[in-house]
């Protein structure tokens, strides 16, 4: 089916649902319509060991009547499905504690394609299991200590969201990536170490195969030896996609839902210091080397770029109009909600504006570059900021690694390390999944436990 054909085919679906609504007596709903398409590959001793297509999705529908809201949804898009859940919705929306904040509002209508989406060049599966078995291939041949690549392969993934409702919105998505990821599994005498590494792109053309090979052989060769360092205070860096699973830890701070459930640590600092003057936060859903760019939001509202941290001063949360009218606030559209999940917020693509320091000042400095982390889920406390993450990485002294090193614990406070930040680099880098660009930061005495 063409983009254009699957497009027309979900408004065709929302308008009906929506028609069915009204003749239900049913004036206040919204329809959101999410699907994905997946192929993936992945290679084991020189041959596939999984050829996989996936086709997911779901309708979901949101109705409000009398200040209560009901949800339900269907993977079943035929009328009598779609019957039921508009019945089931208001059902379930009797049993509802009055919410008089949610409310379906006016929005915009447009249809949304990633440009990279439908971009002249696609590659076929063939093309797609030759690279699947190169990367296994590869990262073997490169080295004769790398007994394996456990986890290696290439996928494709195309999402859809389409969302419509009682007051006119009606509005389309879809976005398209590819991905390619290996492992170096490195034996040496009765030692071992592994490391893993992705690449995603939009463009299958710009995968760069070279960076996950060379890089998961160099890490794990490099870590087979490593040791504990000493106990001590050290400034430390994170690598950008172990930062950008740290500070998913902690979007709680930026959370408007959780500053009226009074779990957010920072509901009463709007407009307050709370980090380095020199951190700049924001959020941009038109930030073109992100993989998130959407021009609505999930009220099929339009979506605008947001500071939610200007110079260190906390600026904003994120709303859907429900928080901001609760709070008072300005409405700063960024609502998701999912065919089976409620209204919510989130971010895009999370920018953290560049410093001034050069790669030259970095490199006069002595510091701990933190590569790898364990704990994530269990050793960090969004509401204290407290973490303690066993890690893996290097040291960094005058632009040359010194060492390498394993089995440590670093130690801190999320909220006080945004407070005392030695450097900030002069130059952006992104994520593995192009969510977050940020510059290298270089955070002052956290404690790591070693030897």
């Amino acid at each position: 089916m063409s983009t254009k054909t699957k497009q027309q085919t979900q408004k065709e679906i929302i308008n009906k649902t929506l028609n069915m609504a009204k003749d239900m007596g049913l004036n206040d709903v919204d329809v959101i319509i999410s699907g994905s398409e997946s192929f993936s590959l992945k290679a084991d001793s020189g041959e596939l060991s999984e050829y996989k297509k996936a086709n997911t999705g779901a309708l979901g529908v949101r109705v409000i009547k009398d200040q209560k809201v009901g949800l339900s949804f269907t993977e079943d898009l035929g009328d009598d499905a779609i019957k039921t859940i508009l019945e089931n919705a208001a059902q379930n929306s009797k049993f509802s504690k009055v919410d008089e904040y949610q409310l379906i509002e006016e929005g915009t209508q447009v249809d949304d394609i990633n440009p990279v989406a439908n971009i002249e060049y696609s590659p076929d599966a063939n093309e797609m299991i030759e690279k699947a078995l190169f990367l296994e291939e590869e990262v073997r041949k490169r080295d004769s200590n790398c007994e394996s690549a456990p986890y290696n392969g290439m996928a494709e993934g195309i999402s859809n969201f389409a969302i419509g409702n009682s007051k006119g919105v009606l509005c389309t998505h879809q976005s398209k990536s590819y991905t390619a990821y290996t492992s170096a599994l490195v034996k040496k005498g009765d030692k071992n170490a592994m490391h893993y590494l992705f690449d995603s792109k939009r463009d299958f053309r710009e995968l760069d195969y070279d960076k996950v090979i060379n890089g998961s052989l160099e890490v794990a060769n490099n870590f087979i030896d490593a040791s504990q360092i000493k106990t001590g205070d050290y400034d430390v860096t994170f690598e950008v996609d172990l930062f950008d699973n740290i500070i998913s830890s902690f979007m709680l701070l930026f959370s408007a839902k959780a500053a009226i459930d009074k779990s957010n640590p920072w509901r009463e600092k709007l407009g307050e210091m709370v980090a380095d003057s020199r951190l700049t936060f924001k959020d941009d859903p038109f930030f073109k080397a992100g993989h998130s760019v959407c021009p609505f939001d999930g009220e099929g509202k339009k979506k605008q770029t947001n500071t939610l941290l200007e110079n260190g001063k906390l600026v904003q949360f994120l709303h859907n109009s429900a928080t901001a009218r609760e709070l008072g606030l300005e409405n700063n559209f960024c609502a998701t909600r999912g065919a089976k999940s409620p209204l919510s917020a989130t971010t895009s693509n999370f920018l953290i504006e560049a410093g001034t320091n050069t790669q030259d000042e970095f490199n006069s400095r002595r510091y701990v570059e933190i590569l790898t982390a364990q704990g994530l889920h269990s050793g960090i406390k969004p509401i204290s900021g407290e973490f303690s993450l066993g890690v893996s990485g290097r040291i960094w002294n005058n632009g040359e690694i010194e060492t390498y090193f394993k089995d440590v614990t670093v130690s801190g406070n999320f909220f006080k390390m945004l407070s005392e930040i030695d450097l900030i680099s002069d130059k952006v880098e992104a994520s593995s999944d192009h969510s977050l660009f940020t510059p290298k930061i270089l955070f002052s005495n956290l404690m790591i436990a070693g030897s």
